[in-house]
């Protein structure tokens, strides 16, 4: 049966005809190609300017997350006690927050609109009693906040008790009434100076700028606004709740130079063969690697590896939007080892891809079947309904039990089905995998 992705063998003949390829360009155009050195030089800049954005844009977008994760749970205790708030538990709360964010310089609890808690209490004093509608550059965003009921982030802002933050507030609301707001005021520099470090990279600088009531100053987040009118800063966009960052990448001077252009006219026929040769080998590991790397080599599925880093990104999605649904579905066969015992293990082996392709063509094209282990599969669904949940669920076993040929053989297995929704779990990768195996379980039990 033919694998679900293509075979890491059919690489090496394009691995050696780019080989060779690559050798005959290095001899018979070798001049033309140093003629061009200059403008390769600046493509290669320009793509590694584009890679540390993209680089940039990731540690952004996790540090951002972990930041604003502090809230949730915090939000809904708030709700619940609401009548039964007191200010040493709350206080106590928020000291073991802040202890664990690095990048945090307060928290702040408003009750209406009146900021009642703040903490750290030390060097914060002026702004508790803080009345939202008296601050005329704080307000407006505020209401906007309180009005949609949705999350926004905002700055960096002027603080009253001094200096400035980026500062994200969350709208809590009882009964469909106004409550009040969680903030938290995020150190500006602090936090992009994190995710320069974590990047690590020196041969860049970058700067953030602001829309959709996000930033100061035109528009400015953090670093120098003049970089977005260099015509090397290459610019990408990240949403944020209630706006959106650009964020602008440019090489520092003297870090790319053509000095190295002499080498490459002088040692052009040597190098031609070197780095065909190392292009060849290149093409053909990195096809293996990515084979072994990331899928199971018996199915062509998505192994647990790939699997748990998309599982990974599809939560981070559904944590920014509370309407991006994720389920988890969990499949096991039943009989599977009945057919090994009495055929063999390649008629096991030829069951288990059967199922694998038949599970692929049920779902949807964005949806990832992985094999996560002997006859067990899990399938990862986004913007998925209950209903749909249930319906797929159906055409799956539906297609899975029916028979698969085999050597003149019919050889068929059943499967149970166990599945999980983001929402009714704690949100991790772990908790929706128990919960899935156990309805799994369930499933076969009553199936038998």
């Amino acid at each position: 049966m033919q694998r679900l992705f293509p075979s890491s063998e059919n690489a090496h003949p394009v691995a050696l005809i780019g080989a060779l390829i690559v050798l005959l360009l290095f001899i018979a155009f070798g001049e033309m190609f140093l003629s061009y050195q200059g403008n390769e030089l600046k493509s290669k800049q320009r793509m590694e300017t584009i890679s540390h954005a993209s680089l940039l844009r990731a540690r952004a977008e996790r540090e951002l997350n972990s930041l604003l994760y502090l809230n949730s749970g915090l939000g809904s205790y708030l709700v619940v006690r609401n009548k039964n708030i007191q200010a040493k538990e709350v206080n106590d709360i928020l000291a073991v927050l802040h202890r664990s964010s690095r990048d945090v310089k307060n928290f702040g609890i408003a009750i209406g609109y009146r900021l009642t808690f703040v903490y750290p209490l030390k060097g914060n004093e002026s702004a508790v009693g803080l009345y939202y509608p008296d601050q005329p550059e704080q307000w407006p965003l505020i209401r906007k906040i309180i009005e949609t009921g949705k999350p926004a982030l905002a700055g960096p802002v002027r603080l009253v008790q001094g200096g400035s933050g980026l500062v994200y507030r969350v709208p809590l609301s009882i009964s469909g009434k106004h409550w009040g707001l969680l903030s938290t005021v995020i150190d500006t520099d602090s936090f992009f100076r994190t995710i320069s470090e974590d990047v690590g990279d020196t041969r860049f600088e970058f700067a953030v700028r602001g829309k959709d009531g996000v930033g100061m100053q035109g528009g400015g987040v953090w670093g120098d606004m003049a970089l977005f009118d260099h015509k090397d800063t290459f610019v990408q966009q990240i949403e944020i709740p209630g706006g959106i960052w650009s964020i602008g990448v440019k090489p520092k001077a003297g870090y790319f130079r053509d000095s190295y252009a002499l080498l490459v006219r002088i040692m052009s026929l040597v190098l031609g063969g070197v780095i065909s040769w190392m292009l060849y080998l290149l093409i053909r590991n990195r096809a293996d690697l990515a084979n072994l790397a990331m899928y199971d080599q018996q199915t062509g599925l998505p192994n647990r590896h790939l699997f748990e880093d998309r599982a990974r990104m599809a939560f981070a999605r559904q944590r920014r939007n509370r309407d991006h649904v994720c389920a988890l579905l969990f499949l096991d066969l039943d009989g599977f080892k009945g057919i090994n015992d009495r055929y063999g293990h390649k008629a096991g082996d030829a069951v288990l891809i059967a199922a694998a392709q038949r599970a692929r063509t049920v779902v949807r094209q964005d949806d990832t079947v992985a094999r996560w282990g002997g006859d067990e599969f899990i399938i990862l669904m986004e913007h998925v309904t209950h209903s749909a949940i249930q319906t797929y669920m159906l055409r799956l076993r539906e297609k899975i039990e029916s028979p698969v040929e085999f050597e003149g053989q019919q050889l068929r297995v059943g499967v149970s089905i166990g599945f999980a929704v983001y929402s009714e779990t704690a949100g991790s990768l772990d908790d929706m995998l128990k919960m899935a195996d156990k309805r799994m379980y369930e499933d076969k039990n009553l199936r038998k």
